[in-house]
Formats: C-alpha cells, sequence, structure tokens
C-alpha cells in the first residue's frame, strides 16, 4: 500500500512531498475522481483503480478517527467509485526506483524474511524471470559463475536467465545466511527460498 500512495500522491501533483508529509486531510473527491481518470487514460486495470482508491479510502478513514475530517467528508470521499469492469492479469514493468525502495525496505528488516525476499526481488527483477518460472528454483538450476538459472519457460522449454552481480551478491547473502542458522551436518537445502514462520524460525520448506 505504501507504493501504491506513494504513486498516487504523484499523480495528484505531491511528487515534491515526503509521503508523510502530505495533507491527506485536505483530499477532497475531486481529486480521487482525478486520479480515478488518470489511471484509466493509463490503461491501468479497473482492479488497480480500485487498489488506489481502497488506499485512499483507508488513509481518509484514519483521518475521520482522528478527527481530522468530519463524516460528511467521508462519505463524500467514500462516493467516488474506481474505474468498473475486469480485465485479464497482466505484468507492468517496474520502475528501478520501486525496486530501489523494496530493497531499502528489506534492507532494513532485521529479520531473516529481509535477506531472503531481498534475493528474491533481485533475482526476479534481475533475471526478467515470470514468476511462474521462479517456482521451486532449485540449487542445481543456478550456475554461479556464469551468474545463470536454467527454468522452465511457456510450452515446457527450458530457457537460460542471466542475472547481474548485484543479484547474485543477494542471492549468496541469503545463502550464508541460510546455512548459518540451519542446524549443522543436515546439508544445505536444494531449493534456494525456504519458508519463515513466525518467531524468525526458517524452516526446511520451500517457500512459495
Amino acid at each position: 500500500m505504501k507504493y501504491v500512495l506513494q504513486d498516487a500522491v504523484y499523480r495528484l501533483g505531491f511528487d515534491e512531498l515526503d509521503l508523510h508529509e502530505i495533507p491527506w486531510h485536505l483530499l477532497q473527491p475531486g481529486h480521487i475522481t482525478a486520479l480515478v481518470a488518470a489511471l484509466r487514460e493509463d490503461g491501468y486495470a479497473p482492479n488497480t483503480s480500485s487498489l488506489y482508491v481502497n488506499a485512499l479510502r483507508g488513509v481518509m478513514n484514519e483521518a475521520w478517527r482522528l478527527s481530522l475530517i468530519d463524516q460528511d467528508h467521508l462519505l463524500k470521499i467514500r462516493s467516488v467509485k474506481p474505474s468498473s469492469g475486469t480485465r485479464i492479469i497482466q505484468g507492468r514493468n517496474l520502475k528501478r526506483s520501486l525496486i530501489r525502495e523494496l530493497m531499502e525496505v528489506c534492507a532494513a528488516d532485521p529479520r531473516p524474511q529481509g535477506l531472503r525476499d531481498a534475493a528474491i526481488i533481485a533475482i526476479l527483477y534481475g533475471s526478467g524471470m515470470r514468476k511462474s518460472e521462479s517456482v521451486n528454483l532449485d540449487l542445481n538450476q543456478v550456475d554461479f559463475a556464469e551468474r545463470s538459472l536454467r527454468v522452465l519457460g511457456k510450452g515446457n522449454k527450458e530457457l537460460v536467465k542471466y542475472a547481474p552481480s548485484w543479484a547474485f551478491e543477494k542471492l549468496n547473502t541469503w545463502l550464508a545466511f541460510r546455512r548459518s542458522q540451519l542446524p549443522a551436518g543436515q546439508g544445505d537445502d536444494t531449493f534456494l527460498f525456504n519458508r519463515i514462520r513466525r518467531g524468525s524460525h526458517i524452516t526446511r520448506e520451500c517457500c512459495r
């Protein structure tokens, strides 16, 4: 939701302000209507439009709870509807700034999830791999010297994906940490990414 809100305020003309400095309580129904129209013009799917509208509704609900706006203001905000209809789900290009922000969030996470998620994002983004291709990635599919990964693509075709050195650095950092945390003598897991349960417990289960 943080990234949705950041993009929303950018489209509303608040791009020079930090996300936490936005005067959210001053938003009017017209702002939401303009945002919906902008998203429609840029070809965003109705489901995405709903996500943006719901994010702003959530912020305005909190503004009402804090007595920054009255109920009439809130109801007017809620009356604005996102784009209607449905679309076939499609991917879209991610801005480098978004990836950088995601990495900063991972770096700030002191839990094992921070290292693991940084490695996942780095490999997916760095190689251009599809999400479906990343499922059940094994160590034997990775060539660390060549910085490549063998995956099964559409039509059961085997493909070779290459990732930059920074992506493999994130992967190696995660794998080294995993090795240090798992019980000695049990060998390394064959898959790349482990499921992590509550309490930062790294399981010997694949993260899917």
